[in-house]
């Protein structure tokens, strides 16, 4: 019963979270041209989607549409963004979980590429909205590249932390 209850309230932890990382990083890091976004709801339902889901299971695709709404609702202001980009996401890379090892090498890459993906399809949603009016250069400059490693430094601990009870996890959920 706990378990079930334990997905939320740490993706509810990481939405708050989400929202003041910014705040903690000195003001070197976060200049007026770079801007860094923390995916952590995503990186930990990428972990989900990699270590508890199996080929038939899609917790991390649905945490990600409920999380991507309230995320869309407290952050954005725009509904529907990452209730659409997150799930999808998050679905792609449970189709290239199947063509892939789970090891820790993959899983960085595959965060790379999942957060890439999101914020490659942010970029041109936002674009076409009217959001955001910036070449494609300086979003790959000032925002991708320092959003792409401020997430995989989040990534590694979260990794170490969180893969063998996942793993457990997936194999009881299994047995029942």
């Amino acid at each position: 019963m706990i378990r079930r209850l334990l997905f939320p309230l740490v993706l509810f932890a990481l939405l708050v979270g989400e929202g003041i990382a910014l705040d903690l990083l000195p003001n070197i890091l976060t200049s007026a041209e770079t801007l860094i976004v923390p995916h952590w709801i995503f990186v930990f339902l990428l972990l989900i989607v990699l270590f508890y889901d199996n080929s038939s299971t899609f917790y991390g695709v649905i945490y990600g549409i409920i999380f991507g709404i309230f995320i869309d609702m407290v952050y954005v202001g725009v509904l529907g963004v990452y209730m659409f980009v997150y799930p999808l996401t998050l679905y792609m890379m449970q189709l290239l979980k199947r063509l892939l090892q789970n090891n820790f090498p993959i899983t960085i890459i595959i965060s790379i590429i999942g957060i890439i993906i999101i914020e490659i399809l942010l970029y041109f949603i936002y674009t076409f909205v009217g959001i955001v009016d910036v070449a494609m250069s300086y979003f790959i400059l000032h925002r991708l590249l320092p959003t792409i490693l401020a997430n995989v430094l989040f990534l590694i601990p979260l990794f170490i932390i969180s893969r063998n009870t996942l793993i457990e996890w997936s194999r009881e959920q299994l047995e029942r």
